[in-house]
């Protein structure tokens, strides 16, 4: 199999999305045999993108959400999802390169997941 470009190993990896739209619940170790690598070499792909797990726990970014949604996209409208993802990680890390407090990822609102303001019945 062909190396996946950053979009698509983002997908891959973060969302549980593959290049046809398909969701499944993917680890490190499935994404891996997905792209007929070892577990180390997706790995390194993943850290030279600066998508890996560790980079992703210093960004702003509800990936929650997204994470979400994909379970639920129908396959045809799946590249607009990740599209959507892949652009809203991006711009977001750009924003937080630079600063010192890093950490990130209790700034997310677990309980409105949406970013709606609407947190379920009390």
């Amino acid at each position: 199999m062909q190396r996946p470009d950053a979009r698509g190993l983002f997908a891959l990896y973060h969302l549980g999305l593959d290049g046809s739209g398909v969701y499944k619940f993917r680890n490190l170790a499935e994404c891996a045999r997905h792209c007929q690598v070892p577990v180390g070499q997706l790995h390194t792909w993943l850290q030279a993108e600066r998508i890996d797990a560790d980079a992703v726990k210093r960004v702003p970014f509800n990936l929650t959400k997204y994470h979400v949604d994909a379970q639920f996209v129908a396959p045809d409208q799946a590249q607009a999802l990740i599209a959507e993802a892949y652009r809203g990680f991006r711009d977001a890390q750009r924003h937080a390169r630079g600063r010192s407090d890093a950490g990130f990822v209790h700034d997310v609102d677990y309980d409105d997941i949406w970013g709606d303001g609407h947190r379920g019945p009390d």
